[in-house]
């Protein structure tokens, strides 16, 4: 019988990128665990999650999270869309 679980690494730079959005208050934990979940889902079989992967799912995350957060939150990840995401 196949395991059901498959080993995924997270690259250390998107890891990194990952803390920093912490850091900033743009993820809290639970926006983490939300978004390395979907990351693990749509990993291959022993796959490596690579900064670029973790950049799409964060952005698309957040995109979908804007109307939900507080305006000044939202102003902040406006400035700082640019130098984060591009």
């Amino acid at each position: 019988m196949a395991s059901a679980y498959q080993h995924v690494e997270i690259a250390p730079e998107a890891s990194d990128f990952l803390e920093l959005l912490r850091e900033l208050g743009h993820l809290d934990d639970a926006a983490i665990d939300s978004i390395t979940s979907a990351l693990m889902a749509n990993a291959g079989p022993k796959a490596t999650v690579d900064i670029a992967d973790v950049r799409r799912a964060c952005a698309l995350w957040l995109t979908d999270q804007a109307e939900r957060m507080r305006p000044e939150a939202r102003e902040l990840l406006q400035l700082e869309w640019p130098r984060l995401f591009f």
